[in-house]
């Protein structure tokens, strides 16, 4: 039977529910039945939990036990086929964490892969980079989305994005980590450098160990950044990876209340919640800058560290030694912006970075920022992403005080 046939009920009968919910209808059986193990998205599922007074069941070994006959199911659907033939059986509404599998309809709450790409992309522009690469193992619809949106984004540019898809080009070899090591070895060591490559966790940690095994240099020749961070992993690298905190605590959180809604009975979304990321956790293996131009290298280290001063165009000409139009000439050649617009740049990420990590006021952020006055940040905010700081921070920040999310280092 095609896999896109009729989903489980956005709300059963209130007959079929467990036992428990109808000798205690504010208590719920919940299956928490992952794919793909991620503690984060674990953890926002139990804050909510406690809150509501769940019993949430998990098992590694046997996601979807046989006899489990509960109120509703949270779900991270992936490769394993028969994850969903078992769930489809399942006569209670379900919410699936990802959009891997987009041709199965299901409410869905997930990470949005968009705004990862956008963020990825703009990161590795900021710092100067003309090569790029989008690094992944299966064809799934997570990677899909998150490579499109990031190509298109540096096509956009004028620039290019080399695909490395072990799927589509592992052609006969084995399924092996050490043929995916000779493969990313080959297709690395080829492409232009320096290049910025972008990847989920697992496999940034694969091009990191290619880019050792190739005699390639991290983040000088090449830089690596991931998603999910996987912090155990992240950290235990020769080369720390820099990651994507994509707020999977969040995630987990809002898909609990989405199902705690459809078990109520109230009408599914007609298009998937996306949580926005927080920001990227800078490690050594982006600590760099890929511009051979001396002066625009000091220049961009120079804004970078005081960008929350009261500095402007004389400051960064005087640092440098040089004239304000052979700055400027140098930028142009060399980067993607002019010297003073990457100081504005610098200033308006810094400003989000606070605004996501902190609960300092509007007007000290615009202090600290090198904008002086709230006033100034606002407009700045209104015009470049049409919305104000106090949208932005509500955005994305939990909204229940037990989350505590990771700040960007």
């Amino acid at each position: 039977m095609a896999l896109k046939d009729t989903p489980p009920r956005s709300s059963p009968p209130p007959s079929q529910n467990g036992a428990g919910t109808a000798a205690n209808p504010g208590h719920r059986d919940i299956l928490l039945a992952l794919s793909w193990y991620y503690p984060e998205i674990h953890r926002g599922v139990a804050s909510f939990a406690s809150e509501r007074a769940w019993h949430v069941t998990f098992d590694f070994d046997d996601p979807i036990p046989m006899h489990w006959n509960g109120d509703g199911v949270m779900t991270l659907l992936g490769v394993r086929q028969d994850m969903w033939r078992r769930l489809r059986r399942l006569n209670v509404p379900i919410v699936d964490l990802a959009e891997s599998r987009p041709d199965i309809a299901l409410p869905r709450v997930t990470m949005d892969n968009a705004e990862i790409a956008q963020m990825a992309a703009e990161y590795f522009l900021d710092r100067g980079y003309r090569q790029f690469a989008f690094v992944h193992r299966w064809e799934m619809g997570v990677s899909r989305r998150r490579r499109e949106h990031f190509r298109a984004a540096i096509e956009a540019r004028g620039f290019r994005c080399s695909v490395l898809s072990w799927q589509q080009e592992r052609q006969r070899r084995a399924d092996t980590r050490e043929q995916r090591q000779r493969w990313l070895v080959h297709r690395l060591t080829e492409l232009p450098k320096p290049l910025a490559v972008f990847a989920r966790d697992n496999e940034a940690v694969e091009v990191l160990e290619a880019c050792f095994a190739g005699g390639l240099t991290v983040p000088d020749q090449v830089a690596v950044l991931g998603v999910d961070n996987t912090e155990f992993v992240c950290d235990c690298l020769r080369v720390p990876l820099s990651s994507i905190d994509n707020n999977l605590a969040q995630v987990g959180y809002e898909g609990a209340m989405l199902l705690e809604r459809l078990i109520r009975g109230e009408t599914a979304p007609a298009s998937p919640i996306y949580v926005p990321p927080i920001g990227i956790v800078e490690r050594r293996s982006t600590d760099n800058l890929a511009t051979e131009h001396p002066q625009v290298a000091a220049a961009l280290r120079f804004i970078r560290e005081n960008a929350d001063r009261q500095i402007g165009m004389i400051d960064i000409v005087k640092h440098v030694a040089m004239s304000r139009s052979g700055l400027e000439k140098a930028f142009r050649e060399h980067f993607v912006r002019a010297p003073i617009e990457q100081l504005r740049h610098t200033r308006l990420e810094l400003a989000k970075k606070m605004l996501r990590g902190t609960d300092e006021k509007i007007a000290a952020i615009a202090q600290q920022t090198g904008f002086q006055t709230p006033d100034h940040l606002c407009r700045v905010f209104q015009r470049q992403l049409g919305i104000t700081p106090k949208q932005y921070r509500a955005a994305r920040k939990a909204p229940r005080g037990r989350l505590h999310m990771p700040q960007e280092s």
